[in-house]
């Protein structure tokens, strides 16, 4: 086989219990009773939209009242996908009860919601805390319910999974220390850490000492809101910090947000408001009312990113074919198309993409790279030739079968590691597992074109990896990654 191409065939973690922070029990913040708090968060879920295919990277939830702020965080965390297999979750809240400069991180083992015990990585927090403008301090954390608030949403977006909390809670924080606070907290952000900022936004009426206007109160405070929520979408950190400073916008989350957006503004992420709203708005009074916004930070799967288009679709399926055409006719080249397909930013990206011949519905070659390391057109061209005359398979495809031979093309998203077999979304995800040297991938139309089940699916991956058929289940090496596809074909070029 050539190098770089590849052929086609609830715990958790409990702490001492003198080391566990408990859950507030001061204010109306969630139910205690873990029945009623579950069926509440169940409620907000079931209304939530389900996730979509983009990777949530970072997230902006409320932190009030679940009878008032519920619906909206859960709008936030119902974005995320079980399967993007979340380890480590960095919170990132304001203080409402200390005053301080700079942050402080928890050093308990653990924290506790009626949901149950989340770990906390004490040696992150170990690290951090002994940071410039970082501190320990159990006074500031014990009293604080922001973080508390996310971890109930936390507990039921992550279902089943294994994860680890970074609680640091802001206090104030000079303009030009925003980045330093960001850059202390990077390393610690890898393809497996959520990162959560919570907020409330704007604060409005006496009570909170904060009335700008007192006329068209509902539209006047959206108007507001938006002013701060727009450049929190560009990630436009001046852009926040200025407003904030224009208007004195009581929006409890602004340090924690501008963290967040310093931490991601040189990232390649797609920002979208996933709900807002008032208080105002649920109980009619808006002389006091609180606003709320779920904004999310997303990665969004190669091919989907690249905004593969009918047109597109069918420019790579004809040059994947005249490739074919071209080396029966001895030519090479690109014959003057090559200008062509690289103006097309789609086609130019760097993503990992598999050819498939079919002859009469029969497989008859497929080959491809799993992470792209040309741009995508020459990676379509080079893998039909690959699928044509290099799989070992079969034999080297003759001129006479050309005519009947149908072309699919699959773009692949970039590998993400699961949280473990039951993540995978059979006829959604493709799946590579790896065990020491042995390796072995399956599309994600496998599971449709054959009919196996999970078990079935996973048992033939691992014999065409060369294992037994049973390593998915016995072997604790063994890794498993999932990926999606944009899968198109000369009978389908749209789809």
């Amino acid at each position: 086989m050539k190098r770089g191409w590849m052929i086609l065939f609830l715990p958790l973690v409990l702490a001492a219990a003198g080391d566990v922070r408990p859950y507030l029990q001061t204010g109306p913040w969630y139910p205690a009773d873990p029945v009623q708090l579950q069926q509440m968060l169940d409620g907000f879920f079931a209304a939530a939209p389900p996730p979509k295919e983009a990777i949530v990277r970072g997230l902006i939830a409320p932190h009030a009242g679940f009878q008032y702020s519920g619906r909206c965080a859960a709008r936030a965390y119902g974005a995320i996908s079980q399967g993007q297999g979340v380890r480590r979750v960095i919170l990132l809240g304001p203080s409402h009860r200390s005053g301080f400069y700079g942050a402080c991180v928890a050093d308990d083992e653990a924290w506790s919601t009626p949901l149950g015990v989340v770990p906390v990585d004490t040696a992150i927090c170990r690290e951090l805390s002994g940071g410039k403008f970082f501190k320990s301090d159990r006074a500031i954390m014990r009293y604080e319910h922001a973080l508390e608030n996310q971890l109930p949403f936390l507990q039921r977006a992550l279902a089943g999974g294994s994860f680890k909390i970074v609680p640091v809670i802001f206090g104030s924080l000079a303009k030009k220390d925003f980045a330093a606070m960001a850059a202390a907290i990077a390393p610690y952000v890898d393809e497996y850490t959520l990162v959560v900022a919570s907020g409330d936004l704007t604060h409005y009426g006496e009570s909170f000492s904060y009335t700008p206007f007192r006329r068209d109160i509902p539209a006047r405070l959206e108007k507001l809101d938006m002013g701060f929520i727009d450049p929190v979408l560009r990630r436009d950190f001046d852009g926040v910090h200025e407003y904030h400073r224009r208007t004195g916008i009581t929006a409890c989350g602004f340090v924690p947000i501008g963290v967040m957006i310093r931490l991601f503004e040189k990232k390649a992420y797609r920002s979208a408001l996933a709900d807002y709203y008032r208080s105002g708005d649920l109980n009619g009074d808006y002389s006091t009312s609180v606003s709320y916004a779920a904004i999310l930070f997303s990665e969004a799967p190669a091919a989907a990113a690249g905004g593969l288009g009918h047109e597109e679709k069918k420019l790579l399926l004809e040059l994947a074919r005249s490739t074919l055409r071209d080396h029966f006719l001895g030519r090479t080249a690109l014959t003057g198309r090559e200008e062509k397909l690289a103006s097309l930013p789609a086609l130019s990206q760097p993503l990992g993409v598999f050819v498939t011949l079919r002859k009469h519905g029969r497989l008859r070659g497929c080959i491809g790279n799993i992470l792209g390391g040309e741009p995508l057109y020459r990676g379509v061209r080079s893998n039909a030739i690959h699928a044509a005359f290099d799989d070992p398979r079969f034999p080297a495809l003759g001129k006479d079968e050309l005519g009947d031979v149908e072309i699919e093309i699959s773009v692949m998203t970039p590998l993400r590691r699961a949280a473990g077999h039951r993540a995978i979304r059979l006829g959604r995800d493709g799946v590579l597992i790896r065990d020491g040297d042995a390796q072995a991938l399956f599309l994600p139309q496998v599971a449709a074109e054959t009919g196996w089940t999970l078990d079935e699916f996973l048992g033939q991956l691992c014999l065409k990896a060369g294992l037994e058929r049973s390593a998915w289940r016995t072997s604790r090496s063994m890794q498993i990654f999932v990926f999606q596809a944009q899968v198109f074909g000369e009978s389908r070029p749209g789809t």
